[in-house]
């Protein structure tokens, strides 16, 4: 009789040390999604930042003319980024915020056309003497007082000034649309550490 009463003691120890043990599993579990959603959020909220950020740049003008295959190299990857932040944007936010992502990446594919065809269609069709001299305004206005002007390129450089007044424009409208939507804003709740169970 003693034995039996030990014996279900024992089992029912064991039985609460499983159910305790499961409980725990299933919590850490839960707060293993729970990172990786954040992780995943996050990554698209960073995409978007950085390509506010690359156009922010108090020293844009320089920043082109010293680090260039730096420039063309990030913003492939900011373009690729948001691509991505799109696609699973679908099943990581709310309607609202996913349509802003679609917005954001169609604009800022037109910057990045922009930026290919400042290059390509400007520089590509000049001879070497011409980007010398292109070259060498560009650093004559970078330096000057009065900051970066366009204007300069408008006679002696025309097709190489109607890209970069392109590109520039693009930049601005990329900027407006980003501010407008407050799509940082946005993503507060969802990388907020209390927005996780969302």
């Amino acid at each position: 009789m003693i034995i039996e009463y030990i014996l279900t003691g024992v089992g029912t120890c064991l039985s609460t040390m499983l159910v305790y043990c499961a409980y725990k599993q299933n919590k850490i579990q839960k707060d293993n999604i729970k990172i990786q959603l954040f992780d995943k959020r996050y990554s698209i909220y960073k995409s978007v930042l950085d390509s506010i950020t690359i156009f922010k740049r108090d020293n844009w003008e320089r920043y082109i003319l010293f680090y260039e295959n730096d420039i063309s190299k990030q913003l492939i990857k900011i373009e690729e980024n948001l691509y991505q932040a799109v696609q699973l944007s679908v099943c990581l936010f709310d309607k609202e915020l996913y349509e802003k992502t679609i917005l954001v990446n169609d604009a800022f594919c037109k910057v990045a056309d922009a930026y290919k065809n400042m290059l390509m269609s400007a520089l590509a069709s000049m001879n070497e003497e011409k980007k010398e001299e292109f070259i060498t305004i560009y650093k004559r206005q970078i330096v000057s007082e009065q900051g970066f002007n366009l204007d300069e390129y408008k006679e002696i450089f025309p097709k190489a000034y109607i890209a970069m007044m392109e590109f520039s424009r693009k930049c601005e409208d990329y900027i407006n649309l980003v501010n407008k939507l407050q799509i940082i804003k946005s993503f507060h709740k969802y990388i907020a550490v209390n927005g996780l169970e969302k």
